[in-house]
């Protein structure tokens, strides 16, 4: 009788808690990001999105079927159910904060009417069997929480002794649509927010040597080439590695506006992550991601909560001056949760550390980056999505980061800060994005539209007195000429796509275009003996340029088992250009429009077998292209041209190997890759007559090994360790480049590391953390051995170690730090044209040791 009554209770209160669960659930939506993957993994995902508790009811639940992708706003239950759907399986809350899955048998017995004791009994049973393993549920999701705020913000608090800790799951877009990073069959590498925050980076550079296989040339913030598995000549014709800022392609697709040279150099703040995708991305991401893939993910609007944060750094270099920088950024939900706005605003400078003998300017390298974005998002119902985002950044600096070195045995002229310049090498950049992504979720699939328009403005001033005074007559003519270049580019694109994942397979089709609108200005200012300028004109070029590109891809994943899958892609591009120059001066001849047009196709294919949740082997194949384009029309002296009128696409092929592995319990990831690439018709830039010319003069070929090593080994210490050997050289003898077969290309160390730990412990009930970098690049080439336009130098390896501690108060986070605590002067990259008249190398040197106080401050 007793037992009965309570079992009535218990039905009762079951009964008043499922309405009142089902009210709530109906008020509060979640932005989920569950991509497709086993049933009780995407559970628990669900779990720690939304907070709630979700466990299997009994055995009879199989947890291994493929469920998901679920991206979007949605109540827990529109939740549930969509993941459910596909596994016949279905659920009924237990309270406010808890959700049971059964099957609809189990469902419909527990529901019915209460008709016997043992009825009674089996539902007490259930109920006490689901509490309990809702209190390991709690448990694990706490720990879960704790692993999130450990793993990806070291100065997370330290777990609890009752607290399960594990490494963070990442999400990313790698693919186009959202995955678990251990999913994705390739070679890539995820850096959240706040990895950026511990490692105090506000620029490229501060993290780009922690990436296995990414390397880079640099002049000093906003000159920035990227270079990715070393796939590189030098001084590249164009970009080899895709810069992308959300969904949106950055920049020009073209040799005419120095492009490669101007890789963006995004302010890092208010972001949620970077995406590094290794090996060519041609079908997704098109022309000129031959290497590989930047992608700069920004913070969403969250329709669901207001928020902000508030940033400050200050820091004193050796040597050098102080830097300081300020960012804030504002979570504004509006309209019921439908819509919302994001507004953030930082501020950069740069104190500078290389002197101009010459000119006697101090910490010339000095810079300031500023800018801000406005985000807005319109979210009416659970199928469509609108997304309009508006950013700004410029970048104004003084000098170049480079200090000049002698070519032939690698000692400073001078000081190993120093340079000398007759005139100053300022640099200006103005970067404007305006994007619309809107999404619509159909019954069968998903349509999304991503609209963007940008304007990039770069004005640069480069010092070559070393090289044309002594070739226009010596001092006695000129005392300094100074090569003076603006790049403007103006571009529009359109990409759709239509995407739909199902139980045996995931589809993707779309379509780009892009109208780009280019001009490049170049003009030798001379100084006379006096110093002022000279009204001789020696060369003044400009050089407008159009390009406009339609392209249709499409991706098929098929889903052979539960366990193994195969992809298949493909991308068909169609590019027109044309090019004219006009210009006078002595050194420059007008040149009529020249047209050209391309049509390439790249291919894709994949399989990943997943062997267990946390074991997947995969094999890739890719290529990826840079498009052919019109060339400059140079004679040599009898007239006859030093070049075809056009130049060829350079097209490269990727085989890959790896496996991903971690343990069960998440405390230790392993993402290993094997590559080999072949690069043909490699587009150089050839000096013939003293001029230079792009041409198609080469093969090369690049293999390696990358390593991404991540523990927990015990609650309070996170371990991470990054390794790459690259072995990339030419496949065949290259006149114009002056490098004959088996020569290593420029830039490209053979060996990459980066060790990193961060042990968190408790001060006074206050979270502390402490914690360190240790990176190393090895020794390599700036240029070719024969080189005619670019003497060879080499650079020597180099360690650096940065340090940091810090104690979180509440919501204010304080961080101390040391960046290259040894004071190394690590030698990036060098550029050597002025060694053709005896001038020095221009060394571009890590910054030395800097001191810094940083304060984060969350509402």
């Amino acid at each position: 009788m007793r037992i009965s009554v309570a079992a009535a209770l218990a039905c009762v209160g079951v009964v008043s808690v499922s309405l009142a669960a089902e009210s709530t659930a109906a008020v509060l939506r979640h932005n989920l990001h569950i991509p497709r993957q086993p049933l009780d993994v995407a559970l628990k995902d669900l779990a720690q999105q939304t907070g709630l508790q979700i466990v299997r009811f009994s055995d009879a639940v199989k947890g291994d079927a493929l469920v998901g992708p679920l991206n979007g706003n949605y109540s827990a239950e529109q939740a549930l159910k969509e993941l459910l759907a596909p596994t016949g399986l279905t659920y009924r809350p237990l309270n406010d904060r808890a959700y049971i899955v059964v099957t609809a048998q189990e469902l419909t017995q527990k529901s019915g009417a209460v008709t016997s004791t043992q009825d009674n009994l089996s539902l007490a049973e259930g109920v006490a069997a689901a509490t309990q393993a809702l209190r390991l549920a709690q448990a694990e999701q706490r720990g879960a929480i704790s692993a999130q705020s450990t793993a990806s913000t070291p100065a997370g608090a330290a777990a609890s002794s009752n607290e399960v800790a594990a490494l963070e799951e990442i999400i990313v877009t790698a693919q186009k649509i959202e995955e678990r990073l251990r999913d994705i069959p390739m070679s890539i590498t995820a850096i959240t927010g706040r990895d950026l925050q511990a490692l105090g980076a506000t620029q490229f550079v501060d993290f780009a040597n922690t990436v296995p296989s990414l390397n880079f040339t640099s002049s000093g913030v906003g000159q920035t080439q990227v270079n990715l598995r070393g796939i590189t000549s030098g001084y590249n014709v164009s970009p080899t590695v895709g810069i992308y800022v959300d969904d949106v392609p950055y920049g020009s697709s073209t040799a005419f506006v120095a492009s490669a040279q101007l890789a963006l150099d995004v302010g890092l703040f208010d972001m949620s992550r970077v995406e590094i995708l290794r090996g060519p991305q041609g079908t997704l991401y098109g022309a000129s991601t031959m290497g590989g893939l930047v992608k700069y993910v920004t913070n969403a609007p969250d329709t669901t909560a207001y928020g902000g944060s508030v940033r400050a750094n200050v820091s004193s270099t050796e040597d050098g001056g102080v830097g300081y920088d300020a960012s804030s950024a504002v979570n504004i939900p509006l309209a019921d949760d439908k819509a919302a706005l994001r507004m953030s605003g930082f501020y950069m400078h740069n104190g500078g550390y290389i002197d101009n003998l010459t000119l006697h300017d101090k910490d010339v390298d000095q810079a300031e980056l500023y800018g801000g974005r406005v985000d807005f998002l319109f979210a009416p119902t659970d199928r469509l999505s609108v997304r309009v985002t508006a950013f700004a950044q410029d970048i104004d600096r003084d000098g170049s980061i480079a200090a000049d070195f002698n070519r032939t045995t690698g000692v400073a002229i001078d000081g190993e800060l120093d340079q000398r310049r007759q005139m100053p090498e300022t640099f200006e950049q103005s970067f404007r994005l305006a994007s619309a992504t809107v999404k619509y979720s159909f019954d069968f699939a998903t349509f999304t539209s991503i609209s963007s328009y940008q304007t990039v403005r770069s004005d640069a001033i480069t010092d070559f007195s070393a090289l044309y005074v002594p070739a226009f007559g010596g001092p006695s003519v000129f005392s300094a000429i100074g090569l003076a270049r603006n790049a403007d580019v103006d571009k529009f694109t359109q990409e759709v796509r239509l995407s739909a994942s199902g139980n045996v397979v995931d589809w993707l089709v779309g379509g780009f275009y892009t109208n780009e609108d280019s001009e490049q200005f170049q003009q030798l200012q001379p100084r006379d003996p006096s110093g002022t300028p000279s009204p001789v004109d020696l060369l003044t070029l400009t050089i407008p340029s159009k390009y406009e590109e339609y392209a249709a891809f499409g991706n098929l994943t098929f889903h052979l088992t539960d366990k193994l899958d195969v992809t298949g892609g493909v991308r068909y591009a169609h590019n027109e250009q044309q090019q004219s120059q006009v210009g006078s001066g002595r050194l420059v001849n007008p040149v009529p429009t020249r047209r050209a047009s391309d049509s390439v196709p790249t291919y894709l294919a994949n399989i990943r077998y997943r062997v267990t949740d946390n074991f997947m082997p995969y094999l890739r194949f890719a290529t990826g292209y840079r498009p052919g384009g019109p060339n400059a029309e140079i004679n040599d002296l009898e007239g006859r041209p030093l070049a075809a009128p056009t130049f060829d696409d350079d097209k490269l092929t990727s085989y890959e190997a790896g496996v991903k592995f971690g343990s069960a319990d998440r405390r230790f990831n392993a993402d290993v890759s094997l590559y080999h690439v072949d690069w043909d018709d490699m587009q150089i830039t050839a000096i013939r007559g003293g001029l230079g010319l792009i041409a198609n003069a080469a093969k090369a070929q690049s293999e390696g090994v990358e390593l991404t090593l991540t523990a927990l080994p015990v609650r309070e210490l996170t371990l991470m360790g990054t390794f790459g050997y690259t072995n990339a050289e030419l496949a065949a003898d290259a006149p114009d480049l002056g490098g004959v077969k088996g020569e290593s290309l420029p830039d490209t160390p053979e060996f990459t590391a980066a060790l990193s730990a961060e042990y968190r412990f408790d001060v006074s009930n206050h979270e502390a953390f402490a914690g360190g970098t240790i990176r190393y690049v090895d020794d390599r080439n700036a240029n070719f051995n024969q080189s005619v336009g670019m003497p060879q130098y080499e650079l020597p390896d180099y360690t650096a170690v940065d340090l940091r501690t810090g104690l979180t108060v509440g919501s204010t986070r304080f961080q101390l730090f040391c960046k290259n605590v040894t004071n190394e002067r690590g030698q990036l990259s060098a550029i050597t044209g002025t060694s053709l008249a005896g001038g020095p190398a221009n060394v571009s040197i890590l910054q030395p040791r800097t001191y810094g106080l940083g304060v984060d401050v969350s509402f």
